[in-house]
């Protein structure tokens, strides 16, 4: 049987009949919390239908495509060991400065819900999870904001760059976890609730998505950006982004 080989897979996806399109036109003011809610959903539908076209994809690319399965938690394990590793070293002495002061005042509070979101997902079954995942080829988008994707007659993607093998549970966390950090007062549990019932999946994957959803990932995005020192900012500067972050990770769904 003869191969079908494509430069990049936004050809594959438009050959599955996916428009490529240039942009797409989406506000967040004055949008009451409930139509946005309608319109999550209404975009978990487009999620899906785009999991439809790209599952099991088969051919070959010459641009090959990352495959990020697992590749999230994998990340968020390191971050926690690394903030304890920080808190540590800081506490052989005292804090420098008022960065390392806000470190010791919350980040044994945050290593603790890290730690417990992690926990939460291997109890939901996770490596069940990959697994089905790896064995039935899962694409996502990655991008699954409402600039990126949107279903109409047809469904329409502005960019196909952010496109992996994951698990597809990742698409649904992409944008709740963006829109929780935006600081919208959504019922987020009802939400991954109706994304499981779309795309069939069962409690499991509920568990895994509010887990992932709650982890701390503002806090530790800026721990790790003043450990790495590819932010020149000031200390004071770095302090304000960590108050910033306590406030968009918001509260646990856990």
């Amino acid at each position: 049987m003869a191969i079908s080989i494509y430069n990049d897979f936004s050809d594959y996806m438009v050959f599955k009949g996916i428009n490529n399109v240039d942009v797409i036109d989406f506000e967040y003011k004055n949008i009451e919390l409930e139509i946005i809610e309608k319109l999550v959903i209404r975009q978990f539908g487009a999620i899906y239908a785009f999991h439809k076209k790209s599952l099991g994809f088969d051919g070959y690319l010459r641009n090959r495509l990352n495959n990020n399965t697992g590749k999230t938690i994998e990340e968020y394990k390191i971050s926690v060991k690394k903030l304890s590793c920080d808190i540590n070293n800081i506490n052989r002495e005292v804090p420098k400065n008022a960065y390392e002061k806000l470190i010791i005042k919350y980040g044994d509070e945050i290593i603790i819900r890290g730690e417990e979101c992690i926990k939460t997902v291997y109890g939901a079954n996770y490596l069940e999870i990959l697994t089905r995942s790896m064995r039935r080829g899962e694409i996502c988008l990655g991008n699954t904001s409402f600039r990126n994707l949107r279903q109409n007659n047809s469904i329409e993607v502005v960019s196909f760059e952010n496109c992996s093998y994951n698990m597809v549970e990742m698409d649904c966390f992409f944008l709740l976890s963006k829109l929780k950090r935006k600081g919208l007062n959504l019922n987020f549990h009802k939400l991954a609730e109706e994304f499981c019932y779309i795309e069939g999946l069962d409690k499991s994957s509920l568990k895994f998505l509010l887990a992932v959803i709650s982890y701390p990932h503002e806090f530790m995005k800026c721990c790790n950006r003043y450990r790495s020192g590819k932010r020149m900012w000031h200390e004071d500067r770095f302090s304000e982004k960590i108050i910033k972050a306590i406030v968009q990770d918001g509260k646990s769904l856990l």
